[in-house]
């Protein structure tokens, strides 16, 4: 799971389908979260540094959307 900022959230980057197998069938799943300096890094990596740091600056000033659920609520 990567780490984004501005409360953004916590996507599952790898392993999509374990998890939702896991979730469906009521198991236990372990994830390895990376942290936000982390997640900035393999963004930086994957698309370029201007590119990723746009983006990021882009969520580190957002808002949560209305309809998101606080962490510790679901």
């Amino acid at each position: 799971m990567a780490t984004l900022p501005g409360e953004c959230g916590m996507p599952v980057i790898d392993g999509n389908h374990r998890a939702a197998r896991a979730l469906r069938d009521r198991h236990e799943f372990f994830a390895f979260v990376l942290g936000e300096s982390e997640t900035l890094e393999l963004l930086r990596r994957s698309m370029g540094r201007s590119i990723a740091d746009h983006y990021w600056e882009r969520m580190v000033h957002s808002k949560p959307h209305p309809n998101d659920v606080p962490e510790g609520e679901q």
